[in-house]
Protein backbone atom coordinates (compact mmCIF):
# COMPACT_ATOMS: atom_id res chain seq x y z
CA UNK A 1 0.00 0.00 0.00
CA UNK A 2 2.41 2.64 1.20
CA UNK A 3 4.63 2.11 -2.57
CA UNK A 4 1.28 2.65 -4.43
CA UNK A 5 0.82 6.18 -2.43
CA UNK A 6 4.39 7.04 -3.23
CA UNK A 7 3.79 6.28 -6.90
CA UNK A 8 0.71 8.32 -6.98
CA UNK A 9 2.76 10.89 -5.05
CA UNK A 10 5.49 10.81 -7.31
CA UNK A 11 3.28 11.23 -10.26
CA UNK A 12 1.21 13.82 -9.05
CA UNK A 13 4.10 15.81 -8.02
CA UNK A 14 5.42 15.63 -11.46
CA UNK A 15 2.39 16.86 -12.74
CA UNK A 16 2.18 19.66 -10.52
CA UNK A 17 0.58 19.00 -7.15
CA UNK A 18 1.13 19.05 -3.47
CA UNK A 19 0.40 15.98 -1.72
CA UNK A 20 1.26 15.25 1.63
CA UNK A 21 1.49 11.18 2.61
CA UNK A 22 1.33 10.49 5.78
CA UNK A 23 2.58 7.11 6.77
CA UNK A 24 2.98 6.44 10.68
CA UNK A 25 5.09 3.69 10.31
CA UNK A 26 7.52 6.07 8.19
CA UNK A 27 10.24 8.33 10.27
CA UNK A 28 9.55 10.84 8.00
CA UNK A 29 5.61 11.25 8.30
CA UNK A 30 6.86 13.24 11.26
CA UNK A 31 7.56 16.23 8.54
CA UNK A 32 4.95 18.49 7.85
CA UNK A 33 2.91 18.93 4.12
CA UNK A 34 4.91 21.92 4.35
CA UNK A 35 8.74 20.43 3.15
CA UNK A 36 6.52 18.17 0.26
CA UNK A 37 4.81 21.37 -1.02
CA UNK A 38 8.44 23.12 -1.17
CA UNK A 39 9.66 19.93 -3.24
CA UNK A 40 6.55 19.96 -5.42
CA UNK A 41 6.64 24.20 -5.92
CA UNK A 42 10.77 23.47 -6.98
CA UNK A 43 9.84 20.66 -9.38
CA UNK A 44 7.41 22.58 -10.86
CA UNK A 45 9.35 26.28 -11.35
CA UNK A 46 11.80 23.81 -12.87
CA UNK A 47 9.41 22.34 -15.45
CA UNK A 48 8.33 25.81 -16.08
CA UNK A 49 11.49 27.57 -16.46
CA UNK A 50 12.49 24.34 -19.39
CA UNK A 51 9.63 24.69 -21.31
CA UNK A 52 9.94 28.63 -21.38
CA UNK A 53 13.58 28.46 -22.48
CA UNK A 54 12.84 25.70 -25.15
CA UNK A 55 10.00 28.00 -26.14
CA UNK A 56 12.77 31.17 -26.23
CA UNK A 57 15.07 29.14 -27.92
CA UNK A 58 12.94 27.98 -31.08
CA UNK A 59 11.16 31.56 -31.06
CA UNK A 60 12.26 33.56 -34.07
CA UNK A 61 13.12 37.44 -33.68
CA UNK A 62 11.44 39.24 -36.65
CA UNK A 63 13.16 40.76 -39.04
CA UNK A 64 13.82 44.31 -40.37
CA UNK A 65 15.22 44.33 -44.39
CA UNK A 66 16.07 47.87 -46.03
CA UNK A 67 15.92 47.64 -49.86
CA UNK A 68 16.60 50.73 -52.21
CA UNK A 69 15.34 51.12 -55.92
CA UNK A 70 17.32 53.11 -58.18
CA UNK A 71 17.09 53.82 -61.85
CA UNK A 72 19.57 53.70 -64.67
CA UNK A 73 19.90 57.28 -64.63
CA UNK A 74 20.95 57.08 -60.68
CA UNK A 75 23.30 54.40 -61.28
CA UNK A 76 21.09 51.37 -59.91
CA UNK A 77 23.70 48.20 -60.94
CA UNK A 78 26.12 47.81 -63.63
CA UNK A 79 25.57 45.08 -65.86
CA UNK A 80 28.03 43.09 -67.25
CA UNK A 81 27.98 45.41 -70.84
CA UNK A 82 28.96 47.93 -68.83
CA UNK A 83 25.65 50.11 -68.79
CA UNK A 84 23.77 51.00 -65.67
CA UNK A 85 20.45 49.48 -65.21
CA UNK A 86 17.31 49.65 -62.71
CA UNK A 87 17.98 47.96 -59.54
CA UNK A 88 16.57 46.44 -56.08
CA UNK A 89 19.97 47.12 -54.12
CA UNK A 90 20.20 44.13 -52.65
CA UNK A 91 17.86 42.31 -54.75
CA UNK A 92 18.84 39.19 -52.72
CA UNK A 93 18.20 38.49 -48.62
CA UNK A 94 17.85 35.68 -46.24
CA UNK A 95 15.58 34.81 -43.80
CA UNK A 96 14.78 32.31 -41.26
CA UNK A 97 12.01 29.81 -41.31
CA UNK A 98 8.78 31.15 -39.75
CA UNK A 99 10.48 34.40 -39.37
CA UNK A 100 7.84 37.74 -39.48
CA UNK A 101 9.86 40.30 -42.22
CA UNK A 102 9.45 43.77 -42.11
CA UNK A 103 10.81 44.85 -45.45
CA UNK A 104 11.24 48.87 -46.21
CA UNK A 105 11.67 49.94 -49.37
CA UNK A 106 13.03 53.45 -50.96
CA UNK A 107 12.46 53.97 -54.01
CA UNK A 108 14.60 56.87 -55.46
CA UNK A 109 13.26 56.22 -59.37
CA UNK A 110 10.21 58.26 -60.67
CA UNK A 111 8.57 55.11 -62.10
CA UNK A 112 6.50 52.75 -59.22
CA UNK A 113 7.79 49.18 -59.11
CA UNK A 114 6.58 45.56 -57.39
CA UNK A 115 7.95 43.58 -55.35
CA UNK A 116 6.21 40.02 -56.07
CA UNK A 117 6.29 37.14 -54.93
CA UNK A 118 3.15 34.69 -55.24
CA UNK A 119 4.96 31.79 -53.12
CA UNK A 120 5.49 34.29 -50.34
CA UNK A 121 1.98 35.80 -51.17
CA UNK A 122 3.54 39.03 -51.74
CA UNK A 123 2.23 41.45 -54.27
CA UNK A 124 3.66 45.14 -53.24
CA UNK A 125 3.50 48.36 -54.97
CA UNK A 126 6.43 50.35 -54.34
CA UNK A 127 5.43 53.95 -54.89
CA UNK A 128 7.51 56.53 -57.32
CA UNK A 129 9.89 58.35 -55.76
CA UNK A 130 12.34 60.74 -56.55
CA UNK A 131 16.15 61.65 -56.23
CA UNK A 132 15.65 64.06 -53.77
CA UNK A 133 12.41 62.59 -52.34
CA UNK A 134 11.99 58.70 -52.69
CA UNK A 135 9.20 56.97 -51.73
CA UNK A 136 8.60 54.93 -48.84
CA UNK A 137 6.90 51.47 -48.57
CA UNK A 138 6.61 49.33 -46.15
CA UNK A 139 5.77 45.59 -46.11
CA UNK A 140 5.32 42.39 -44.03
CA UNK A 141 5.19 38.68 -44.24
CA UNK A 142 5.73 35.78 -42.55
CA UNK A 143 8.64 33.74 -43.97
CA UNK A 144 7.85 30.00 -44.59
CA UNK A 145 8.77 27.23 -42.36
CA UNK A 146 10.07 25.29 -45.53
CA UNK A 147 13.90 26.37 -46.42
CA UNK A 148 14.59 27.06 -50.10
CA UNK A 149 14.97 29.97 -52.55
CA UNK A 150 12.09 31.94 -53.35
CA UNK A 151 12.18 34.09 -56.57
CA UNK A 152 10.75 37.93 -56.35
CA UNK A 153 10.33 39.84 -59.54
CA UNK A 154 8.84 43.79 -60.37
CA UNK A 155 5.75 43.42 -62.19
CA UNK A 156 5.63 46.98 -63.82
CA UNK A 157 7.46 47.32 -66.68
CA UNK A 158 10.94 49.07 -66.17
CA UNK A 159 14.43 48.76 -67.96
CA UNK A 160 13.98 45.32 -69.99
CA UNK A 161 17.48 44.13 -69.04
CA UNK A 162 16.62 44.18 -65.45
CA UNK A 163 13.33 42.36 -65.72
CA UNK A 164 14.76 39.59 -67.07
CA UNK A 165 18.33 39.78 -64.78
CA UNK A 166 18.16 38.12 -61.41
CA UNK A 167 20.06 40.96 -58.99
CA UNK A 168 18.13 43.86 -60.53
CA UNK A 169 14.27 44.22 -60.58
CA UNK A 170 14.22 40.15 -59.39
CA UNK A 171 15.51 38.15 -56.83
CA UNK A 172 15.67 35.98 -54.06
CA UNK A 173 14.16 35.65 -50.61
CA UNK A 174 16.26 32.87 -49.47
CA UNK A 175 14.65 30.79 -46.37
CA UNK A 176 17.72 29.04 -44.00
Amino acid sequence: MRYAAVAVTLTLIALGFAVAVVDPHHPASSSSGAQAQAITNEAHMHNIAQTTNAANSTAVAPAAVKLIVKSDEEHGKLGPEGKWHDAFLPANFTVKPGQKVTVTVYNYDEGKHSFTDPMLGINATIAEGSANHPAKTTFTFTAPTEAGQYEWFCDFPCDPYSMEHKGYMRGDVTVS
